[in-house]
């Protein structure tokens, strides 16, 4: 087998196993894994019919994605994916372990291998799912004080410019990140390690540097007075949802995160029932601000370690 990194050049065929899954995970979109896969530090092959992806992190320990499924799904390329895995793990004295398992995958596991399982959930990297409706109108008592932000902003700044993002437009999202990261980088809301490909910066300035070359990704800013504030970036993760990949702004600006969020979602995701907006990494900071949205569901994922009979 040919275990190679992911390349622009795989998108078409990672996208059309991703989205053959009708997954709600964040991760089963190509620009995600193509933007976090220095972080990752992942490879994959075919194999068995099934897409095989591993990760060996330098902050973690090594693990195996779900196999996926190229074309239709048979139980046994399941089994033979997992016995293929774990002889690559095994050959690196790496322990087998299946990490960011989405819960409706859990099963397959049960069903299909004869291993005793050891199952735990993971919230810090379980995805928060809204209501596109409650996003755009921001109704209900719960929801007053994103009203009240963005009445504040109206009142304070007179108003906005939104603008969709274009390649004209990737040196001031730079611009944005690069003073959100100078004005974060002592908070636990920043992991930025200059050019490290571990960082939130590293992965998000690989899809702003590919905008042409993933035509699946949307994105728009919010102009106050003449500068450019905030942006935002993400697109269709399937039929009926939206994932928000990125979202950064000028935080001394008052309400300015509550209205790209607003506005992105009302102008380019109208047509959805939901939005992913990812994960909170355990981050206390993060995990506030997407519980103040309310949201309607999570996608919960997992680790799975199998101990073979």
């Amino acid at each position: 087998m040919q275990w190679k990194e992911i390349e622009i050049s795989d998108m078409e065929l990672l996208d059309k196993i991703y989205r053959k899954t009708n997954s709600q995970a964040s991760e089963m979109v190509f620009s995600n894994m193509f933007m976090w896969r220095r972080s990752y530090n992942s490879r994959f092959t075919i194999a068995n019919n099934m897409l095989l992806m591993v990760s060996n992190p330098k902050r973690f320990p090594p693990f195996a994605f779900c196999p996926l499924p190229v074309g239709e799904f048979r139980g046994d390329d399941f089994v033979n994916a997992v016995y293929t895995l774990k002889e690559y793990f095994d050959s690196r004295g790496w322990k087998l372990v299946f990490g960011r398992v989405e819960e409706n995958m859990v099963p397959l596991f049960k069903k299909y291998l004869d291993a005793k399982l050891t199952i735990k959930k993971i919230d810090a990297i379980s995805d928060y799912i809204y209501s596109t409706e409650s996003l755009i109108t921001l109704a209900g008592k719960k929801l007053s004080s994103k009203r009240n932000h963005i009445n504040r902003f109206m009142r304070e700044y007179g108003g906005f410019e939104y603008v969709e993002l274009k390649k004209e437009h990737i040196d001031e999202c730079k611009r944005i990140f690069d003073k959100w990261c100078e004005k974060n980088e002592a908070s636990e809301a920043c992991n930025c390690e200059t050019d490290s490909p571990e960082c939130e910066r590293w992965a998000c300035f690989e899809l702003l540097d590919n905008w042409e070359r993933i035509p699946t990704l949307k994105g728009a800013l919010i102009k106050v007075n003449g500068s450019f504030e905030a942006f935002t970036v993400g697109e269709m993760l399937n039929e009926d949802t939206a994932v928000i990949h990125i979202e950064k702004g000028n935080t001394d600006i008052h309400g300015i995160y509550a209205v790209i969020n607003r506005e992105f979602v009302a102008r380019t995701f109208p047509h959805t029932k939901y939005i992913n907006r990812e994960e909170d990494m355990g981050k206390s900071g993060l995990r506030k601000a997407k519980m103040s949205y309310m949201p309607i569901s999570r996608v919960y994922k997992y680790t799975i370690c199998p101990v073979f009979n």
